[in-house]
């Protein structure tokens, strides 16, 4: 029987705040639960008996001033506990002014906290302590941007007057900066770290290890500036040397070649390519070759640079000295295949998967079948399973033998793929 120790109205109503009640614990012994709504929260008032409801306010007394304007601060909510005194299968609805605060953090932690099988006094301490770390850590995160965007803007009317050449453009929300010069950009996004407070989410430069330090070391913007101009300066001379490939070869590979692309694969004949791949710092070196194709041509195509590797002229262009080295002075011209427009298969698709690109690791075929009038490519991958799944097929030193899915010729691939 629960006997009234403290009563509040609403409207016409008034109903007890404060209840002792005495119930059978699981044991079947009678205990006291105590349940001091008015001492512990005494804005909280009982509107509703079927289910409980309390609204009201709640006061967080240690939340930061600045939040709200006040050292109380008081936030209206109201809790439904049909399973009253427990939490259970309570629902909570918030005011306007945390509404406008909350975030998927809080809300994780609310749901986290609305899981917990405890008494109303006790939830509505722990949500007192959750809301109020809750505004201390918005204030202090909007003190931290305030700060950060005042060193931003110190930063940027420092580097304004900077006759480098390269020209910068910001986001509307001031979060990011893009740096240009000759067509090339790197997107720098500001942090919350003092000492190195920019770093780089987008960059139209390849990948090289003496470049690494500039990524992880970008104090400000000045520094930004005078690495990225340098840069480009610095590979200026790669960029040249792939541009002649590009408008004198027939370039399979990649597709649409941008600034960060180091390599070309480049069309030799129907059954032969080559992959070259520079250094972007001696662009003029002898690069990484490999020939892909079919086995007899490219033997003889590694027989011809091997004979031709020692007159490699670091003082000619790349252009010039993959002719000599190649035996081929005249590149084929791109040309669109009549065989891809009346073929199922196309002369650049895998004879297997069908696509001109492994899904996985974006590989071109690069298998071409011995009989010149098949001369269907494959990825090594695919081939090497496929022929895998033919008994009697045999392996030997590293490379498995059998026939050509389409014409029956033999041919073989590698299974280190």
């Amino acid at each position: 029987m629960a006997v009234p120790l403290a009563t509040t109205s609403f409207g016409s109503r008034s109903y007890p705040l404060i209840m002792s009640e005495k119930r059978n614990d699981s044991n079947g012994k009678n205990v006291i639960s105590d349940y001091r709504l008015s001492a512990w929260h005494p804005e909280m008032i009982l509107v509703s008996k079927a289910p409980v409801t309390l609204q009201g306010f709640l006061i967080i007394p240690n939340s930061p001033s600045a939040t709200l304007g006040c050292i109380q601060t008081r936030i209206k909510l109201q809790l439904i506990a049909p399973n009253y005194p427990s939490v259970r299968d309570a629902q909570i609805n918030f005011g306007t002014a945390i509404a406008l605060l909350r975030d998927r953090k809080f809300d994780k932690k609310m749901k986290e906290l609305m899981s917990c099988d405890v008494m109303v006094p006790s939830f509505l301490t722990r949500l007192q302590s959750l809301i109020g770390k809750h505004l201390y850590d918005k204030h202090n995160e909007s003190h931290t941007n305030y700060l950060s965007l005042s060193n931003f803007m110190e930063d940027l009317q420092s580097v304004l007057p900077n006759p480098s050449g390269v020209q910068l453009s910001c986001d509307d929300r001031l979060k990011n900066i893009k740096l240009s010069l000759n067509d090339i950009s790197v997107i720098l996004e500001r942090n919350e770290n003092t000492e190195v407070p920019w770093k780089i989410i987008s960059s139209d430069f390849p990948k090289i290890l003496a470049f690494e330090g500039f990524e992880k070391n970008i104090k400000n913007l000045s520094i930004a500036i005078t690495k990225f101009k340098w840069q480009v300066e610095l590979l200026e001379k790669a960029w040249e040397q792939l541009r002649q490939i590009d408008k004198n070869c027939w370039v399979i590979d990649p597709p649409e070649p941008n600034k960060s692309h180091m390599h070309r694969r480049i069309h030799l004949s129907q059954s032969i390519s080559v992959i070259i791949t520079i250094d972007p710092l001696k662009p003029t070196a002898l690069p990484e070759i490999k020939f892909i194709g079919s086995d007899s041509e490219v033997k003889k195509q590694e027989e011809y640079a091997s004979n031709n590797i020692g007159n490699w002229n670091l003082n000619c262009s790349l252009l010039e000295n993959l002719r000599m080295l190649l035996n081929m002075y005249e590149f084929p011209e791109p040309q669109e295949s009549l065989e891809d427009k009346n073929s199922i298969i196309g002369s650049r698709e895998c004879g297997i998967c069908f696509f001109a690109k492994m899904e996985e690791t974006a590989v071109l075929p690069d298998k071409i079948c011995n009989n010149k009038k098949c001369m269907i490519h494959y990825h090594s991958a695919c081939l090497a399973k496929w022929l895998q799944t033919k008994a009697g097929n045999q392996v030997v030193f590293g490379h498995i033998h059998g026939t050509c899915p389409h014409c029956k010729e033999n041919i073989s691939c590698s299974i280190e793929y």
